[in-house]
């Protein structure tokens, strides 16, 4: 269905049953990650010439503590895990519906990204492009594609995550965090790929928060009590980094030892409970200002594109230094230098005037109505999971040289992107389905 024209027609268009701090939440974690990745982005040129990407937070050190409200992945995955109970609880709903219709809205725009870049990088490298530069541009962009091989498992889990919500409600809110611990312990030794469990873990925890959201569980504490939560989650912060091994930084920076994030730590998990509390005490305050026509208009006009947004704004980044260290010579200051910080303003200006492009472009494949499944759970499910696991393959490999192997070693395994682009399309297959579409517009 399309969308009203104006705001005030949209506002009144809504569901009055619709949370719009849901709406807001999954939004706005969106877009603090795409500025995060356009400012923690620093080029620079070794001493051959080549260009390589490093993370302005390796020499920064005093900005790791904002990580701890700027890494907003917990709240992207609670805004799922709330999205996912009122899908599943909803009457007549089915697994197979559920699984197909989320899957197909990840892997439908993923699938033209993909192949854009599969394509056009190697045609560009063929015609004398700087292969050095476009392997690196071709690895950060697909890097994006990690998170979205995390919610599509999350998502696969949801039916079973839900059944035992039900039947105890806060036995995995209490389990979850010892698991993800003994999981940390693993890192840095010969069992240290199964530790990337955690990833499972740590998310399903923050869905957890949101399965409680949903049911108004967390809404029945007082702002003074979250005050509290709060307090203590930034107390049991501070006293994991003093007397445990995990780094200030939520973000994976070279030299760590521990990693908070790759795979994710149990620092995550009281981080979600830091950025719930948050959210929760301004609770109030967020609703009476999504009340107002033109703020909630701007809210729906980047959920409704949000998907693509994610997926293009690193590409428009590269694309940005493409011209920039190509044909205009653009200088490099010392990272994180007055000069860099500087120049960071007009690289930020530059890649959101070219991601405002890309997503008028390409939004329309996120935008189609999504088709829900006729087939059994099953065969949906496992469409699910293989193509999760070509996500993952091509999150590690980039997208350059397809029949290569190459990129980051997963368990001393290297993956050829074409391999993962071809899981991706097969799962893609198995979970599609055509039945008539329904409205995005009144539900999540």
């Amino acid at each position: 269905m399309p969308l009203p024209t104006s705001a005030s027609a949209l506002d009144a268009a809504t569901p009055a049953s619709r949370d719009r701090l849901i709406d807001l939440v999954r939004g706005a974690s969106i877009v603090v990650v795409v500025l995060g990745h356009w400012t923690m982005a620093a080029f620079v040129r070794d001493l051959g010439g080549g260009v390589r990407l490093r993370n302005v937070l390796e020499v920064e050190a005093w900005a790791h503590p904002l990580t701890w409200v700027l890494q907003v992945m917990p709240l992207f995955f609670l805004a799922a895990g709330f999205t996912n109970h009122l899908a599943l609880t909803r009457p007549r709903a089915t697994v197979a519906a559920f699984i197909a219709g989320r899957v197909e809205r990840v892997l439908r725009p993923t699938i033209v990204f993909g192949a854009i870049w599969l394509v056009g990088a190697n045609i560009a490298i063929a015609l004398g492009a700087p292969a050095d530069l476009l392997t690196t541009g071709a690895r950060a962009a697909a890097m994006v594609l990690w998170f979205l091989a995390v919610y599509v498992m999350i998502t696969l889990l949801a039916p079973l995550q839900l059944r035992l919500h039900q039947r105890h409600p806060w036995l995995l809110l209490a389990t979850l965090p010892v698991v993800t611990l003994l999981l940390d312990r693993l890192q840095g030794t010969s069992w240290a790929l199964l530790g990337y469990l955690s990833y499972a873990t740590v998310f399903i925890f923050c869905a957890e928060l949101g399965y409680l959201y949903a049911e108004g569980r967390l809404a029945e504490l007082s702002r003074r009590a979250w005050g509290a939560v709060s307090a203590g989650a930034i107390a049991t912060l501070v006293l994991l980094m003093v007397v445990g091994p995990y780094p200030v930084s939520m973000i994976g920076l070279p030299g760590q030892t521990t990693s908070n994030m790759m795979p994710p730590s149990v620092c995550v998990i009281v981080v979600a409970i830091l950025q719930t509390a948050l959210v929760m005490i301004a609770r109030p305050w967020l609703l009476r200002w999504l009340d107002r026509p033109r703020v909630w208009a701007s809210v729906v006009a980047i959920n409704v594109s949000v998907m693509t947004l994610f997926l293009w704004h690193l590409t428009a980044l590269i694309l940005v230094a493409a011209v920039a260290l190509g044909p205009l010579k653009v200088a490099l200051p010392l990272v994180g230098s007055g000069a860099w910080w500087i120049h960071k303003i007009g690289w930020i200006a530059a890649s959101a005037a070219l991601t405002f492009v890309l997503v008028a472009i390409f939004a329309r494949a996120e935008r189609l109505p999504a088709r829900a499944a006729a087939r059994p759970g099953i065969l949906s499910g496992l469409g699910g999971l293989i193509a999760a696991i070509g996500l993952t393959m091509l999150a590690c490999s980039g997208f350059v040289d397809p029949w290569t192997p190459g990129g980051i070693a997963l368990g001393g395994v290297q993956f050829r992107p074409g391999v993962g682009a071809l899981l991706v399309l097969l799962g893609w297959a198995l979970t599609r389905w055509p039945t008539p579409p329904s409205s995005d517009l009144a539900r999540h």
